[in-house]
């Protein structure tokens, strides 16, 4: 650091004439101004209509008793650093000193390297006072912050949490200090959603990601997205994670009507795309084949059909939304689930190198419409393959929880950052590290919402360079009408 004007001025209090011009001439390059006080009266004087950046005080004054104003002058001026000077053969005032607020201390010693210890210390307290200056900065704007924030040991201890957490918590009728108390019952399937973090903040690893929502069913709907991240290496008692909470109701509601758009716009054009399918097929039928024109046609009819497809596939995840795909849960046991996915893809995997692995408890049961269940299954795995390179492994766990029933899927691919895991289950979200790789962005969406349709729940755990795992939670009885139809396919949390 360069030394010259640390400080704009310095307070000195200094009753000997002769080492208060010593201390002055030493203090030059540091400071732009020395203020100068021989005695306390005048100091706590001059602390009241004098600036100053630092005070540096003499331990024995003629009108001190002791290290006692010490104290007092860092109560009057509790922004500004002090440092005290003190004789080789007082070390024990200099430490009281220390204890009632001084930043430092320094020796006198008026040798030839008297300026350069003055110089280490006060470029020391400098660096300390800039130093929380930031801390304070970044304090107040994460207590000013919209979102909630707060470090969480990983046995629910909450040992710092800003306001809007806190607010959190009274909305969720949680207790202080305690994160697993927010999972109350006014919350959406609380108990389960408590359960999966629990689980999650367990197996959280030091830089690993953790992101799922919470939705708040009273006093008011509301929903908020919650990422826990993995930090530091603390002893296992005192393991610690970030959690950040978001409120996204508004972006929900947006979501939503943009839905609503995209749905009239494109049954719109399925209209006009049939008619061009017909027309080009037609006019294929008139041309001679083999020639230029009649392979015009062919790719216009080629290019309509996977518009339409298209369509075909936004209208679907429409009718997921709106509720109007009708889904028919019933009981199948897990193992049965798995085997009839399992074939599918042993197949791929061994093409690809992957050692694909299925595993389910004895007797654990689902009651679940078992089309939706192998797609969400097949659409996990598909993705898990794809990005999963060779010789890395890919397994599919089912479990009984106790509450509910869970599915995991788990790789060893490249996996997600916090800000990827925070998308990844939007509408046409896409990596922009898998942009080469064919896909519209739909999968993961397709899978929150078909498992929420069953009133299930959609989990996710990822680390850069180490794989992801999706955990689902599917509950004993899912929501059906008189009919035993699931219907009302809202969004996940």
């Amino acid at each position: 650091m360069n030394e010259a004007n640390v400080f704009r001025s310095i307070f000195l209090i200094e009753d000997d004439p002769g080492h208060a011009l010593l201390i002055k001439r030493a203090l030059k390059g540091l400071s732009q101004n020395v203020l100068h006080a021989e005695t306390l009266q005048q100091a706590y004087q001059f602390a009241e209509k004098e600036t100053f950046d630092l005070i540096i005080s003499d331990l024995n004054l003629p009108d001190s008793t002791g290290v006692e104003h010490v104290g007092k002058l860092c109560e009057q001026c509790p922004d500004i650093p002090l440092v005290v000077l003190t004789s080789s053969t007082h070390l024990a005032d200099a430490v009281e000193a220390m204890k009632l607020g001084a930043r430092d201390y320094i020796i006198k010693d008026f040798d030839t390297n008297f300026r350069e210890v003055l110089s280490l210390s006060l470029t020391r307290v400098y660096a300390a006072r800039e130093l929380e200056r930031e801390k304070q900065k970044l304090l107040m704007a994460v207590e000013r912050s919209e979102d909630g924030l707060a470090v969480v040991r990983f046995n629910g201890v909450v040992p710092y949490c800003n306001t809007a957490f806190q607010e959190l918590v009274r909305l969720c009728g949680g207790k202080e200090g305690e994160f697993f108390s927010l999972f109350t019952d006014r919350v959406e399937r609380g108990s389960s959603l408590k359960q999966t973090v629990e689980k999650a903040l367990g197996e959280l690893s030091d830089g690993a990601v953790f992101n799922t929502e919470l939705a708040l069913l009273e006093p008011k709907e509301r929903s908020f997205e919650v990422r826990l991240s993995g930090i530091g290496s603390q002893a296992e008692g005192e393991r610690e994670c970030v959690v950040w909470v978001r409120e996204i109701t508004d972006s929900k509601r947006r979501e939503k009507f943009q839905r609503e758009i995209l749905s009239t716009t494109t049954h719109d054009l399925k209209g006009p795309m049939g008619a061009i399918i017909t027309g080009s097929e037609l006019l294929g039928e008139m041309l001679p084949q083999g020639e230029r024109p009649h392979e015009i046609a062919l790719r216009m009819s080629s290019a309509a059909h996977g518009v339409v497809n298209l369509i075909d596939e936004f209208l679907s995840v429409r009718r997921i939304e709106e509720g109007t795909l009708i889904l028919r849960p019933n009981t199948y046991a897990a193992q049965d689930l798995l085997n009839s996915v399992e074939g599918n893809f042993s197949t791929i995997a061994q093409s690809r190198s992957i050692e694909l692995s299925f595993y389910s408890d004895d007797g654990v049961e689902l009651q679940v419409d078992k089309l939706s269940f192998e797609r969400v299954l097949g659409n996990l795995l598909t993705n898990a393959l794809k990005f999963t390179p060779k010789e890395g492994q890919v397994s599919v766990r089912i479990w009984d929880s106790g509450e509910d029933v869970h599915v995991s899927v788990s790789d060893t691919g490249s996996g997600m950052s916090p800000e990827e895991v925070k998308k990844v289950f939007d509408r046409f979200s896409r990596l922009e590290k898998h942009d080469a790789i064919s896909g519209t962005g739909l999968g993961l969406f397709v899978v929150k919402s078909l498992v929420s349709a069953h009133g299930g729940r959609v989990s996710l755990r990822s680390k850069v360079g180490e794989g992801s795992t999706f955990e689902l939670s599917f509950p004993y009885t899912p929501p059906v009408n008189e009919r035993g139809e699931l219907i009302s396919l809202e969004q996940v949390t």
